[in-house]
Parts: structure tokens; sequence; C-alpha cells
């Protein structure tokens, strides 16, 4: 309540006769640290009922670019190479920094009406947990200021953001939604940065990056060399499909899973008895881990993936053989320094410049 009274979200004023509310709710959740002895946090966020905004009276443009996470990739591997400093920043109560382009009303929320003021309600002026283009009035927020402060798009990830100095000497900034990466060979102009955004920002500095998107990043300066896993992500995948205790494999897929449709459910009995498996959702955990840093199953999801509107037993089965697989053993991507890799630093920059 606090963040949303410092960035006047709302203001209260006479409900008009001719707009329905949005509702409001409160939620709560707990949030882990990254290792097991750092404290849970509990938090509360107050979230507005979007489901019931109308298109063309509540909102317009929805769409929110993210980095992706090639560009995350290449970051680290050019940071390993040219020897750069990573350092990771959150945005506190993000979407309360987004300026709303529409007129919203919503309700006074549970246990925060105002005395004397029940029959008021609230007109948004920021935009808000829950609302369906608070995910675009930020981005549109953080990227005017961006621009303003010198930081140039760039033309093939518009949330990489880059500053050329006189020097030569280039500092990145990757952001996904309120996660961002930044990247200098020179320390002090990344705290440079931090203090800019921070005067503009409610912004919390997590120090070296450790862990985004899932992706937990170990460095080895003396070795030159970043690993990126996905540990406890991967456990908790195995735990939701109760697959932690199976017995591991060495392969992704097993030469004889010949999968085909064919072996599609063919009476209403065995189609009754596999829509109870979540076949899709596992894919789905699989695939997020695939693009982030297990290449090695992508062949094996792209065999399993045809089969998402009517998979069979054998399908099931193959896709546990794949949860069994990433049980076998930590593994990640390494990223390695090299020398005479100046071509890719140019091609990065060309890159960056669109040219």
């Amino acid at each position: 309540m606090k963040s949303v009274y410092k960035n006047s979200v709302w203001e209260l004023v006479p409900k008009p006769k001719d707009r329905k509310l949005v509702g409001c709710k409160w939620v709560f959740r707990k949030k882990e640290g990254l290792h097991e002895q750092d404290a849970v946090r509990f938090k509360a966020r107050l979230m507005a009922k979007g489901y019931s905004q109308k298109e063309g009276v509540d909102y317009d443009e929805i769409f929110s670019p993210v980095v992706k996470h090639t560009s995350i990739r290449l970051l680290l591997a050019m940071a390993t190479q040219h020897d750069m400093e990573i350092e990771q920043m959150d945005v506190k109560t993000t979407f309360l920094h987004g300026d709303l382009d529409e007129t919203i009303f919503m309700a006074q929320l549970e246990g925060f009406v105002e005395y004397g003021k029940e029959n008021l309600v609230c007109q948004l002026r920021k935009s808000l947990y829950g609302l369906k283009q608070s995910p675009r009035q930020w981005y549109k927020r953080f990227d005017y200021f961006m621009l303003k402060i010198n930081f140039r798009r760039c033309l093939y990830d518009c949330c990489v953001y880059y500053h050329v100095f006189q020097d030569g000497m280039i500092i990145l900034l990757l952001l996904y939604v309120d996660d961002m990466l930044i990247a200098c060979q020179d320390k002090s102009r990344i705290q440079d940065l931090k203090k800019m955004l921070s005067e503009e920002f409610d912004m919390k500095d997590l120090g070296a990056a450790q862990k985004i998107l899932g992706m937990e990043i170990q460095r080895d300066k003396t070795a030159g060399r970043i690993w990126i896993s996905q540990t406890k992500y991967i456990q908790k995948v195995l735990e939701k499909f109760n697959m932690q205790e199976a017995k591991v494999v060495s392969t992704p897929l097993a030469a004889y899973f010949k999968l085909s449709g064919q072996q599609c459910p063919k009476s209403e009995e065995e189609q009754q008895v596999m829509e109870k498996v979540p076949y899709a959702n596992a894919v789905g955990c699989l695939m997020y881990a695939m693009v982030c840093t297990r290449p090695d199953i992508a062949q094996a999801i792209s065999v399993v993936s045809r089969y998402m509107a009517n998979q069979g037993k054998q399908h099931w089965d193959a896709v546990k053989w794949i949860l069994r697989y990433l049980n076998f053993g930590d593994k990640g991507l390494c990223l390695r320094s090299k020398k005479k890799m100046q071509g890719c630093w140019d091609m990065w920059m060309l890159i960056m410049q669109g040219t």
C-alpha cells in the first residue's frame, strides 16, 4: 500500500453512471531465495480483475515485448570473452510505474475502504497488476526513459539497450519485464547507470548476476567461464510429475521409441484415460528447459510435441523418458573465453546498429 500511495496509482471520484467498475483482490504468495539458506519472503499484491475489462473501452493495445533468451546467452558469451562485469537489478512494484492512457474505474479494495468515502470509486492513474495493458504501459515508460538518457534500442531485439562511450567502450542493458542484466567492462559505469535508474524507478540492486528467468549463472573469472544451468527448475519439474525417484537414463530418447499417429487412442475408453494425463503440461515444462539451457533435448521434444492434440500411452512413455534423462547429472551450458574472437565482437556491434 505504501507503493500504491507513493506512485499515486488512483484518486477517489464519484462513480460514473455509464461505466462498469473493474474489481480487485489481494494475492498472497511465498517467494523463495536463490539458495536454501535464504529466508522465504511473504508477499502481498493488489490485483485488478482484468478479465472484466472490455476492449475499446478499458484497453486497446496490450502487446509488450520481452528480451529473447538468445540475447541473454549472447550477452553472457560476450561478457565471458571480453571480461565484462555483469550486474543485475530488479524493479519493485513494476507495473505501478506505467501511465494509463485509458480511463478505468475500480472499486475500493477490501480492507482499505476510506471512512466517509464509501460511495466513491478509484479512478486509476497508473497501471495496476492484473490489467491487460499493464505490461505494455510499463515497457513504454521504461523505453522512454532509456532513450532519454541517450541509450539506443537494438533493432533486432527491442528489449536490448546499449550506449557507446567516446572511448569506444559499450554498456548493455537487457530487460525482461522487471528483471535487468547490465554488462560493461568498467564497473563504475554500471554503477552510474544503476544510480540513474534508481532515481527514476524504485529499484533493488541484486549485485553480480546469479539467476534470471530460472537460469542459474555461475562464473569463474580465472578460468574465463560462465556456467548456465536450471538445476532448481528441473528438480521442481521432476517433483511436479513425480519423477524425481525414477531410474535415470543417459539418452534423451531411446531408439526403440518409434512414435507415430498409429499409437493415438483408438477407443473412447483409451481417450478418457489419456485425458487425465498432463501431457501438454509436461511438454511445455520441457520446452522451457530446452529453450534456456538444454538444447540436447531439442530433437526429442520435437518428436513428442507432434502429438499434443491426441497423445497415446507410448507418447507419454517417451515424455517420461525425457524427464528421466533430465535427472541424469547436472547439465547446462558452459561459455568459454577464446582468443582471437574479435570478429564476434564486431558482429555484435553490427547487429546492435542494424547494419
